[in-house]
């Protein structure tokens, strides 16, 4: 065991709509993961987003041919 296996994990709990909570799980089967899963890619993601955004730089979703579909706004 680790140093880091010791270290107590900070837990918390979540009150979550049903609908949110249905899309958690949806979200979690779509990747083969769990709704930890979910939420640490979501975080991930934001991380990313707001770094970029720091930078003055943006986020797009464009298609197989770099046509821009989509400009990611509002975070």
């Amino acid at each position: 065991m680790t140093a880091q296996d010791k270290t107590p994990r900070p837990q918390m709990n979540l009150d979550l709509s049903p609908e949110l909570y249905e899309t958690l799980n949806n979200l979690a089967q779509q990747i083969n993961g769990d709704n930890g899963d979910v939420l640490l890619k979501a975080i991930a993601l934001l991380e990313v987003a707001l770094e970029a955004k720091q930078k003055g730089k943006y986020i797009w979703i464009v298609d197989d041919k770099q046509n821009l579909e989509t400009e990611i706004i509002g975070i």
